[in-house]
């Protein structure tokens, strides 16, 4: 089964032409409705020097003018966040509940934006239930999906991240399976002996797996440095989650790659 119904989230950031242009390919990739999804950001955080409506604007008469070229079949969400009651990163998560695959950017720290919280791409994967397509906020992504990595630790958050990303896996013309051991051991790692590739051979996929240990490298870095060496364009990975000062965030390999990441990264939690 394909997606059929993706919301990608629009803004008018830089990083929303990368972004709206890999949702694009996704959504011809599978023949699916592409839903923009643009938050007015509330008065307070909004810059009183700048017309909140024509800014909106704006981004519909860009989003229309690509799909268009497309040829795809879309629709537009403009959400108010001071007549919803909720703020950027619960309208987002509100609208994903109602599809099958999110696509945002990755949040450039570099260039803080007082309207985006920067860790919107943490909440959206936590929040929203649905696989979450993070793409690089710098770079073009030419190709999507036709070499994929999964990162495999075993567990419900690697199975979950596994089975949401099958409409891409089945398109692929590579799939690489890769556990990896961290530093100071890894119970899942250790108690995993089952072979998901042979899983994987049911819906046709034909995936090769490997284990390593990271040795002095990280986790995060093993997986990007492999993503580079082999032309990887997308990784999927299951979303761990911890509770720090009770919070719950991303676990520390989640939280590097939304830091580092090179290629388009698929996540589920």
């Amino acid at each position: 089964m394909n997606f059929k119904d993706i919301l990608v989230h629009i803004d008018n950031r830089p990083s929303c032409a990368s972004r709206q242009d890999v949702a694009i390919k996704l959504a011809k990739q599978q023949q699916a409705r592409l839903t923009g999804l643009y938050v007015i950001a509330h008065p307070y955080y909004a810059s009183h020097h700048v017309d909140s409506q024509a800014l909106a604007e704006e981004a519909r008469q860009n989003f229309a003018q690509a799909v268009d070229s497309a040829q795809l079949d879309s629709a537009w969400l403009c959400v108010d966040s001071l007549q919803s009651g909720l703020e950027l990163s619960q309208n987002i998560n509100l609208q994903a509940h109602y599809h099958d695959l999110l696509v945002i950017s990755q949040t450039d720290l570099n260039t803080p934006d007082r309207t985006i919280p920067p860790d919107l791409p943490e909440r959206a994967v936590l929040g929203t239930g649905r696989p979450v397509m993070i793409v690089p906020y710098a770079g073009e992504f030419k190709r999507l999906g036709r070499r994929v990595m999964l990162a495999w630790r075993g567990g419900p958050e690697s199975s979950r991240a596994l089975h949401d990303s099958l409409p891409l896996l089945r398109q692929a013309e590579l799939v690489r399976v890769l556990s990896v051991q961290g530093i100071g051991g890894d119970e899942s790692y250790k108690a995993h002996n089952a072979d998901i590739c042979e899983h994987l051979l049911h819906y046709g996929i034909k995936a090769s797996g490997e284990k390593h240990v990271s040795g002095d490298l990280s986790v995060g870095d093993m997986l990007l440095n492999r993503c580079a060496d082999e032309g990887i364009d997308l990784l999927v990975m299951g979303a761990f989650a911890q509770s720090r000062r009770g919070q719950q965030t991303l676990g520390d390999v989640g939280r590097y790659l939304l830091e580092f990441m090179t290629v388009p990264v698929l996540m589920s939690h």
